[in-house]
C-alpha cells in the first residue's frame, strides 16, 4: 500500500480533512484516546517516580490501526492541537512504533480549511513532548487526587461519592456563594426622581418636560435608609419652587468593540449550556456539510485562551468590512487585544475560516443550534475588527433649595454605530428623556417640579452562579483551562452535588453537595484552597513551556497530598496506648465466628483484625471508623477477653464503649426487626407478586437525561424484599404501577391486584389502575380525533405548547392504559372545550 495514514479523533473531522487531502491518503479515527490510565485501580506506581500504568481502551480499533500503519507510505498524526492532542498523537506513536518502522510525523492546524491543512502536511513536525508531559502531570495529578480522597468521602458520606482537584474547587465556590446569598441582610435604601416642566419655550418640537434622579442633599449622596426619612424628604423636595438648570454638559464617548470570542466567552454568551456549547463547536469546527460540496470546517479551534489573530484572516475581515459597511467602519489601524499571560500563544481567538460566509449564507445548510452559534462567533469576529462607536452624552443638572438638592438627567445619542451596526453590545438601561430636550436647555432655565417620586428599594444578595458565570470566576481565578471548564461544571451536577433551579439556570449545592464540600474544606483546606488550585495550573503551565520537569512537580505535589491525607485520615484518632491495649485483649481470642454474608459483602471477623492489626503494628495508629469498629468487635467477643469489663470502665475509652454499645442495641433491634418481618404474612404475599412476575418482558429502557429501566427497577425491589428489609410505600407504589403497566403478561393477574390492592370501577384512578374505560373520556377523545384546524404552536418563555400533539399523546396513554390522571382529565376538557365549541 503506497498510501499515507492521517490518524485524527473523531469520524467527523476524518471525512472532512479526507476531502481536502483527497486519495493519496487515508484517514482514520482514533476515535479519543487510544490509551488511558486504568478505570479499576489507581494505575500509577508511585515508587518509580509515578511511573503511569497505560491501558489501551479499544484493543479492537488499535488492532486496525496497526494493521494500517503496516502497510502505509507514511503515518501522519493529526489530532487537536492542545495538550490532550498532543497526548493522543503521542499514545498513538507509542502503540503504532512496532508496526510501523518509519518516521511519525506531526500534523497540526487550527481551523480545517484546505489551505491550512495543505500548509501543515507541507511542514510536518514532531510530537511535542512538553505538551505531553504537562497532559501527562496533569491526568496523574487528577488521579491521585480522585483515587486517594474518595475513600475518605466513603467513610464519612456515604459510599460512591467523589473527589476532583479542581472540580472540588468548583463546588466550594457555589457552596460559598449559596452561604453568602443565606446569610445575606436587606438594607431598606430610597432613590428619588422628579418629572421637570422647563418653564421657558422651547422650539422645534423637542417638548418641554424631562425626568431627573435625585444625586446630592446637601452636596453628598442622599442615604435614605426608611420610609420616617422618605416621607420627610418628599415634603421638603415638594415645598421647593425655585429649581433650575445648574448645567447642561454635552461630551463625546466612545464605545470600542470587544475582543473575538475565547472559549470561556464563548461558553458564557452562547445562551446554551456549556457542554451543548462545546458539541455545537466541535461540530462547526470539523465540518459541516453544505450543497455546494465544498469541504472544510467553518470556525478555528474553540479550545483557546488566546484573543491573537492571524494577519492574513484580519486582512480578509477588514477588506469584507470595507466592501459591505463601508471604509467609515474599517479603523484606521488593525484592533489588537491583549491575551492573558497565560495564554496558549500559538493559538487563535474562535473566529470564521471564511468571513465572507455570512449567517446569512450558512443558513442554508446549519441547524437552528449551529447557526444560533455561528452567527454569534461570525458577528464577535467581524465586530471586534470594525471602528468604534461614537456618541454625545448630555448631562444636565437640576438644583433646588437654593443648591441643597441636586437632580440629574441623562441622555445619550448615536452619532455614528461603528461596530454596533452589528448589534453585539449590550443594549444601555432606557433613558427617561431623550437627547433632544436636554441639548436645548441652557444654563439657568427655571424649572417646574411636576412630580416628585419616591420608590422603596432594598439591597439584593449576589447571584447565583449559572454556568457562565461559573467559568467566568474560575478563569478570573486562574482554575481549569479552556479544555476543562465545560467538564468542571458538567461534572459536579451529574454528581448531584449541584443542582439547576427549575425556573432559571442558577446554580445551588445540593444537601450533599454542602456535606461533601464542608468536608473537604474542614479536613483538607489546603489542597480544596482557590489559590493553590490556581497555582498548580500555573505549574502545569511550566511544564508545558519546559520550565519544570513534570515528575519533579508531582514528587513535590505528592509528599504534600500525603501528610494532608494523613492528617485528615487519622484525624480524631483514638489514643495510642488505648488501641494498643485493646489489640493486644483481641489477640487473645481463639473461636472467631464463622464468616457471614451480609448483602454483597463477606464479613470475617478474624480477618478484619489481622488486618488491623497489621495496620497498627506497621503505623502505630488507627483510623477514628477502625477504632469503633474495633470497639464494636470487643463487644461481640467479650466473653474470651479477660480484663473487658474494667478496660470498659477506663475513663479513656469509656465514652466511645457507651456509644458502640448504643450502635450494637440498635444493630440487634434491626436485626431482630428484620427476622419478623421475614416470618410475616406481608413479607410472603409481597414474595407471590415478585415470583407472579418473574417472567414479564421488560420494555427496552428509555432515553435521555431521565432514563427508565422498569426491569431494573423491578430487579432492585426485589432484592431488597428478598433481603428482609419492607418496601416502603413509595415503593410499594411503584412496585403497583409496574404490575398495573405489565398486567397482561402476569401469571394469576388478579392475584396480583389483589395482594397490591389495584382497584377497578370508580376508585381506579385514585389507586392508579384506570383498567376500565371511561364514556366521557372515549366521547371527547373521538370527537377530538375528527378535528382538522388545530391552533399553531405558540411558545411562552422556553416552553411550546401544541395543542395538536399534546392531545396525540393524552389520547395515546388513554388507548395503551385506559387511563388519565386528574390533571391530564381537565386538560382534555379544556381542549374540548375550546375545539368543540356547538
Amino acid at each position: 500500500m503506497d498510501k499515507k495514514l492521517v490518524i485524527v479523533e473523531s469520524p467527523a473531522k476524518a471525512r472532512t480533512i479526507g476531502r481536502i487531502l483527497g486519495g493519496d491518503y487515508v484517514v482514520s479515527a482514533s476515535m479519543g484516546h487510544v490509551r488511558d490510565l486504568p478505570e479499576k485501580s489507581l494505575g500509577i506506581d508511585i515508587e518509580k517516580h509515578f511511573e503511569p500504568m497505560y491501558v489501551e481502551t479499544n484493543k479492537a480499533l488499535v488492532s486496525k490501526l496497526k494493521s494500517a500503519a503496516k502497510d502505509a507510505a507514511a503515518v501522519y498524526l493529526a489530532p487537536d492541537p492542545d495538550r490532550e492532542g498532543e497526548a493522543i498523537a503521542w499514545h498513538l506513536q507509542e502503540l503504532l512504533s512496532k508496526s510501523f518502522k518509519g518516521d511519525f510525523h506531526r500534523v497540526a492546524f487550527h481551523e480545517i480549511t484546505k489551505g491550512a491543512v495543505s500548509r501543515a502536511f507541507e511542514s510536518p513536525g514532531k510530537v511535542d513532548t512538553k505538551l505531553v508531559d504537562a497532559q501527562q502531570a496533569r491526568r496523574i495529578l487528577d488521579r491521585l487526587v480522585g483515587y486517594q480522597i474518595s475513600p475518605l468521602l466513603w467513610t464519612k458520606i456515604k459510599r460512591g461519592v467523589s473527589a476532583g482537584r479542581v472540580q472540588s474547587v468548583a463546588l466550594r465556590m457555589v457552596c460559598d456563594r449559596e452561604r453568602e446569598i443565606l446569610a445575606f441582610v436587606p438594607v431598606e435604601f430610597w432613590m428619588f426622581a422628579a418629572e421637570f416642566e422647563v418653564l421657558r419655550q422651547i422650539g422645534d418640537g423637542a417638548g418641554k418636560t424631562f425626568k431627573a434622579k435625585l444625586v446630592k442633599v446637601s452636596g453628598a449622596k442622599p442615604e435614605i435608609s426608611n420610609e420616617e426619612q422618605a416621607g420627610d424628604l418628599r415634603s421638603k423636595l415638594s415645598s421647593l419652587d425655585d429649581f433650575c438648570i445648574s448645567s447642561v454638559e454635552t461630551k463625546p464617548v466612545m464605545r470600542n468593540p470587544s475582543p473575538p470570542l475565547i472559549t470561556s466567552t464563548m461558553q458564557q454568551a452562547s445562551g446554551f449550556s456549556a457542554s451543548q456549547t462545546m458539541r455545537i463547536a466541535q461540530q462547526l469546527y470539523e465540518g459541516v456539510d453544505a450543497d455546494s460540496g465544498d469541504a472544510g470546517g467553518l470556525i478555528t479551534y474553540m479550545r483557546t485562551d488566546s484573543f491573537a489573530v492571524s494577519t492574513e484572516a484580519q486582512q480578509t475581515c477588514r477588506s469584507f468590512i470595507s466592501a459591505n459597511f463601508g471604509t467609515d467602519y474599517v479603523p484606521e489601524k488593525p484592533n489588537f487585544y491583549k491575551s492573558k499571560s497565560t495564554a496558549q500563544g500559538a493559538h487563535e481567538a474562535i473566529r470564521p475560516t471564511d468571513v465572507s460566509l455570512t449567517p446569512e449564507k450558512a443558513a442554508a445548510f446549519l441547524d437552528a443550534p449551529q447557526l444560533k452559534l455561528y452567527t454569534l462567533i461570525w458577528k464577535r469576529f467581524v465586530a471586534s475588527q470594525m471602528s468604534p462607536a461614537r456618541m454625545q452624552k448630555t448631562t444636565v443638572d437640576v438644583d433646588g433649595g437654593g443648591g441643597s438638592y441636586t437632580f440629574r438627567a441623562e441622555a445619550t445619542e448615536v452619532v455614528f454605530p461603528g461596530f454596533n451596526i452589528l448589534k453585539v453590545a449590550k443594549a444601555d438601561a432606557e433613558e427617561d428623556t431623550s437627547p433632544g430636550i436636554l441639548k436645548a436647555l441652557q444654563r439657568d432655565d427655571r424649572c417646574k417640579a411636576l412630580e416628585i417620586s419616591g420608590d422603596q428599594k432594598f439591597t439584593e444578595p449576589p447571584p447565583r452562579f449559572t454556568e457562565a458565570t461559573l467559568i467566568r470566576e474560575l478563569e478570573a481565578n486562574g482554575i481549569g483551562r479552556p479544555s476543562t471548564y465545560a467538564t468542571i461544571v458538567r461534572t459536579i451536577q451529574n454528581r448531584d452535588y449541584c443542582q439547576k433551579s427549575k425556573k432559571g439556570q442558577q446554580l445551588s449545592p445540593t444537601p450533599l453537595g454542602f456535606e461533601i464540600c464542608d468536608y473537604l474544606v474542614s479536613k483538607l483546606p489546603e489542597l480544596f484552597d482557590i489559590k493553590f488550585t490556581s497555582d498548580m495550573e500555573s505549574k502545569l503551565d511550566d511544564i508545558e513551556e519546559g520550565k519544570v520537569k513534570w515528575r519533579n512537580m508531582l514528587d513535590d505535589f505528592y509528599s504534600k497530598l500525603s501528610r494532608w491525607l494523613d492528617d485528615a485520615k487519622f484525624a480524631n484518632a483514638p489514643e495510642t496506648g488505648s488501641v494498643g491495649e485493646l489489640v493486644s485483649m483481641l489477640s487473645d481470642v481463639s473461636e472467631w465466628h464463622p464468616p457471614e454474608k451480609r448483602d454483597n459483602r463477606v464479613l470475617d471477623d478474624s480477618k478484619f483484625f489481622a488486618s488491623v492489626k497489621r495496620q497498627f503494628d506497621k503505623d502505630g495508629k488507627l483510623t477514628e471508623k477502625q477504632w469503633k469498629a474495633l470497639l464494636s468487635l470487643a463487644l461481640k467477643y467479650k466473653a474470651q477477653i479477660s480484663g473487658f469489663d474494667s478496660f470498659a470502665d477506663d475513663s479513656r475509652v469509656s465514652g466511645d464503649m457507651s456509644e458502640a454499645i448504643r450502635r450494637m442495641e440498635e444493630r440487634l433491634g434491626a436485626d431482630i426487626r428484620q427476622r419478623e418481618h421475614i416470618g410475616s404474612d406481608e413479607f410472603k404475599r409481597i414474595s407471590q407478586v415478585f415470583t407472579l412476575m418473574a417472567n414479564v418482558r421488560w420494555e427496552e429502557p428509555s432515553k435521555g437525561n431521565k432514563a427508565y429501566d422498569d426491569g431494573k427497577f423491578f430487579s432492585s425491589l426485589k432484592k431488597q424484599s428478598d433481603s428482609g428489609r419492607p418496601l416502603s410505600e413509595k415503593q410499594l407504589a411503584v412496585l403497583r404501577r409496574l404490575a398495573q403497566k405489565y398486567l397482561d403478561q402476569i401469571e394469576s393477574p388478579e392475584t396480583v391486584k389483589e395482594i397490591l390492592g389495584i382497584k377497578e370501577g370508580p376508585d381506579a384512578h385514585e389507586a392508579g389502575s384506570g383498567t376500565q374505560p371511561n364514556p366521557e373520556i372515549e366521547d371527547a377523545i373521538g370527537k377530538l380525533s375528527e378535528v382538522t384546524t388545530w391552533a399553531e404552536p405558540s411558545k411562552k418563555g422556553r416552553r411550546v405548547f401544541d395543542d395538536k400533539q399534546f392531545f396525540e399523546s393524552l389520547r395515546t396513554q388513554y388507548h395503551r392504559k385506559h387511563y388519565l390522571s386528574s390533571k391530564q382529565e381537565f386538560a382534555l376538557k379544556k381542549l374540548a372545550a375550546k375545539y368543540l365549541k356547538q
